[in-house]
């Protein structure tokens, strides 16, 4: 605060006031003129300024967002001059303070934007994010999608009302209401020292009621009639078939699709006691090009419910619920080959999915001072989720042509994550500057169970090559459960040493200890012997520091324009899955062996396998942990440059770098790198995988196994690679517009340059391993790894036109195509081996370009509105092919998935 001379204004009276927050809140600017406000709950807010003598001045609709720092910098003058003033549209759009990277959709822009109303439309609409599935319209609600930021993958944090609510390490955990919603805020990149992970930290913050009762409906609705066609003849000839009675054009298509949801909130106690509750449901029915068989059911429906109490001036209590549901009869997942990339050729090749998940928390917090605020939560993440047969008939998966014949396996698996979160925030003016520490910890308590009630029809998967057989793969069934305890603990300090320069010093430390149970594992048709296994109460225990350093600069001192630098060290969670990989009771037994079909009658009989394992999972001789493992970590430093261009529109641009380091594998310890020496000629069948057809490629120098390793029992060990790291290179620019004067904008652009270790691609297996434990992994990369880059563009705003309360949002995606290179299977001496026959980047997937519209007409009754809109996705009719088939034969370059055709979509939102 200071007056028109400047100086700065101790004993100011500042006030904040907010829809979404119970009450008044006042602070007194100090010595310095500086006030705060702590754990201010998002939302729009009116700041009043207050001093006798002076002029009152009023400043109006200052959005405040999760984790964003809203300076508000006022000069008051004398009340001689002027007796009150009311600035309107000034909330700031740089965060002079954090450094942390993201994009935030409130309540408005949640409703307004033309998506399919979940998680993956919001990341699909983020910068630098890139997706493996592209929806239209709904078409892939209710179905995890993997997604690519800034190089990575997974280890992602999902936070729901405060609580952890990941599934595993890299996936969502629950299928949200996202009308229910006030604010959705997805962290890329950047984290400070309360996020342990590297990979995206996604915070969802549930309505919470008010003083006045409102509610809202959504009602969107879009029949089969009122999607086109786009399939064309070119994919029709590259192998894209249909069946049960559909036409090659008609494997893409919604066949039709419906989403009510509800929410109505207020209080008990104005000032007190709120409330708020919601139910949404979704039934929506899907066709995709590798399941032409009929459309895919998938029914969703969620509940939640918040209490607010506010049990003294400076105590609030929270409750929270959000149980929801899944029901998806025809689940695609295959053994061999990916969710997007296998071929289901009947119903009975799917799982029938029923999926419940749960969030419950409760919490406190206070203020304890004037400089002081503290927090505490807990509660339990959970699910339970049952896969069944939907047929009968021996199972056949073919990694040539990517066809799935016959029934899938019937398995369940439980989660249950207890946890504890809490912290404590404290302000201090001196030492240097103003520091803002927060001192914080966590617990969680994670185990995952895993039923597998038979491993296919008989316990056997044949594994077909082309059409050729190749191996046959033996299932154990049994019950294998996996534990993590985790005990987080961070300290941070947001250091504002002058009016230009703020630091962000941070440090964490997280232990891992992976623990399970005493289990048995039953005997079946190929384990005549139960077995039992002690309980280990710790298979790891990882003691992991980390640091973060952050550091903005304010070039101008006036909130404007500001550089900002960050790097940190993340560990990665191992998760409680990582149990499976290292206890001798794996969550799933199997031995997989050569086949040689003695009778040609296209089924395995005994004898007709090799005498000796190519690979097996599960068992005391087998399944072991390196003691010098160490846990994978990824480092990064991104720098940007920040720049409010105008009121309410800002624009970033800038570099990350992440390195992932000392990934691990499950490999088998038999086989060393150092055991492959035996040069071989393999021969390249090229596109159509046949050897001596004039599309032959130049034959692959590869190395066997030598004569002494041959015909060893797997023995596999979970243990680190040596020269496996990656890295990855991202140059972004991005531009917001908060809505004002009539229109709001979000636009990026991103490019990323990959050296990447992976076994797949999009799904796309190129490479027998995981990482590279043997020469063969290394031929047609950079000494293992992938080099290619990757660009996106986005695009998404809303428009208030000034004739009859019309409004326009366009919404823009565009990613561009994935490059590959061919990919054959061949035999070697210890078993099947995929081979990269041309580099990766030797072809390339097609781009992605896909425009929605939302057209809205809005009808005002006092208080009350109602909107009639009219959705258009995939505007221009887009065709491209999201995946294509990457390994020689008959199936070379078929389309695995098509984005779907345009989809019109009518719908009604009140809000009363």
């Amino acid at each position: 605060m200071t007056d028109a001379s400047q100086a700065v204004m101790p004993g100011v009276t500042v006030t904040i006031t907010s829809p979404s927050q119970m009450g008044t809140r006042t602070a007194v600017t100090d010595a310095d003129g500086a006030y705060r406000f702590t754990a201010v709950t998002p939302g729009d807010y009116v700041v009043l300024f207050e001093l006798a003598g002076f002029s009152t001045v009023r400043n109006e609709g200052i959005r405040v967002s999760l984790g964003f720092t809203a300076t508000v910098n006022t000069e008051l003058k004398v009340a001689s001059l002027e007796e009150s003033i009311v600035v309107t549209g000034q909330s700031p759009v740089v965060d002079t303070s954090a450094t942390s990277i993201g994009n935030t959709f409130d309540a408005k822009q949640l409703s307004a934007l033309p998506t399919s109303r979940d998680y993956f439309s919001l990341l699909a609409g983020s910068p630098a994010v890139q997706m493996a599935r592209i929806d239209v319209g709904g078409s892939t609600n209710g179905t995890q999608q993997g997604f690519v930021v800034y190089g990575t993958s997974g280890q992602v944090r999902v936070i729901f009302e405060g609580l952890n609510a990941t599934e595993a390490t890299g996936a969502f955990g629950n299928y949200p209401d996202i009308g229910g919603m006030e604010e959705v805020q997805i962290n890329t990149a950047a984290h400070s020292a309360e996020a342990s992970t590297p990979g995206v930290q996604s915070q969802f913050i549930s309505k919470s009621g008010g003083n006045q009762f409102r509610g809202t409906f959504y009602g969107g609705y879009s029949p089969e009639s009122w999607q086109g066609f786009n399939i064309d003849a070119d994919q029709i000839a590259r192998g894209l078939t249909s069946g049960g009675g559909l036409q090659p054009q008609d494997v893409n298509r919604l066949s039709s699709y419906q989403d009510e949801n509800i929410g109505v909130g207020g209080h008990i106690v104005k000032d007190k006691m709120w409330w708020y509750g919601s139910y949404r449901h979704q039934d929506i029915k899907a066709r995709f090009v590798n399941f032409p068989v009929k459309p895919q059911t998938t029914i969703l429906n969620n509940y939640s419910a918040k209490l607010t109490y506010n049990l003294s001036t400076n105590n609030k209590f929270i409750g929270y619920t959000q149980p929801s549901q899944k029901k998806q009869p025809q689940r695609f997942d295959s053994w061999l080959l990916g969710v997007d990339t296998g071929i289901n050729t009947s119903e009975a090749t799917t799982w029938n999915q029923n999926f419940w998940a749960w969030v419950h928390k409760a919490e406190w917090n206070g203020v304890l001072s004037d400089n002081a605020f503290a927090e505490i939560r807990g509660g339990q993440y959970g699910y339970d989720w049952t896969n069944g047969v939907n047929g009968t008939g021996l199972r056949y998966e073919d990694i040539g042509n990517n066809q799935i014949q016959g029934r899938n396996r019937n398995w369940a698996r439980e989660r249950r994550r207890d946890q504890v979160l809490g912290s404590v925030s404290y302000f201090k003016s001196g030492w240097g500057g103003d520091h803002n520490f927060k001192l914080g910890g966590e617990v969680f308590h994670e185990t995952v169970t895993d039923v597998f009630i038979d491993g296919f029809e008989e316990d056997i998967l044949h594994v077909m090559q082309n059409g050729a057989k190749l191996d046959v793969i033996f299932f154990q069934p049994g019950e294998s459960t996996g534990g993590l305890m985790t005990y987080g603990a961070f300290i941070h300090d947001t250091w504002r040493a002058n009016s230009k320069l703020t630091f962000n010093i941070g440090a964490r430390i997280d232990r891992y200890r992976a623990f399970s149970p005493e289990q048995k594992h039953p005997a079946s048709r190929f384990n005549p012997t139960a077995q039992t296994f002690a309980a280990v109460d710790n298979y790891i225990a990882w003691n992991l520091p980390a640091p973060r350093l952050g550091m903005t600069y304010d070039l101008l001192g006036n909130g404007k324009t500001v550089i900002k630098a960050n790097y940190g060290t993340y560990w990665w969670n191992p998760g409680a899955d990582f149990v499976f990989n290292i206890s001798p009771n794996a969550s799933q037994w199997w031995r997989r062996h050569r086949w040689t079909d003695l009778n040609n009658n296209n089924r395995w009989e005994p004898g007709e396998e090799g005498a000796v394992p190519t690979s097996t999972r599960g068992g005391a001789a087998t399944e072991s942990l390196d003691p010098n493992l160490n846990d994978t970590h990824t480092k990064e430093f991104a720098t940007f440059l920040e720049r409010e261009l105008m009121a309410n529109f800002g624009v970033r641009a800038g570099y990350v770098w992440r390195g992932v380091r000392d990934p691990y594998a499950r490999i088998n310890i038999a086989r060393p790198y150092s055991a492959y020496t035996v040069p071989v000629s393999v021969p390249d069948p090229g596109p159509d995988g046949r050897i001596g057809t004039p599309d032959d490629g130049p034959p692959i120098a590869a190395l066997d196994l030598a004569p002494a390793f041959r015909g060893i029992a797997p023995i596999n060990q979970t243990t680190n690679v040596d020269g496996a790291a990656s890295d990855y290179h991202t140059f972004e620019i991005t531009g917001t517009k908060r809505m004002s004067n009539r229109w709001s904008l979000m636009a990026s652009y991103g490019r990323t340059k990959s050296y990447d270790q992976a076994s797949a691609i999009q799904g796309n297996a190129i490479r027998s391993n995981g990482l590279p434990v043997s020469p063969n992994d290394k031929i047609n990369n950079d000494d293992g790894r992938f080099v290619y880059t990757r660009q996106t563009v986005k695009l998404n705003g809303t428009w208030n036109s000034p004739w009859w309360d019309i409004s326009f949002s366009p919404m823009l995606r565009y990613q561009q195509g994935i490059p590959f290179g061919r990919t054959f299977a061949s035999s070697l001496s210890y078993g099947s081996v995929r081979f990269l026959a041309e580099p990766i980047g030797t072809r390339r997937q097609d781009a992605i370009s896909i425009v929605d519209l939302r057209v809205e007409k809005t009808h005002r009754f006092g208080p009350r509105d109602l909107s009639v809109f009219f959705d258009l996705y995939n505007l221009t009719n887009a065709n491209p092919a999201q995946n294509l088939q990457w390994s020689s034969g008959t199936a070379f370059n078929r389309p695995l998935s098509i984005v779907p055709p345009r989809l019109a979509r009518i719908g009604a939102k009140l809000n009363f």
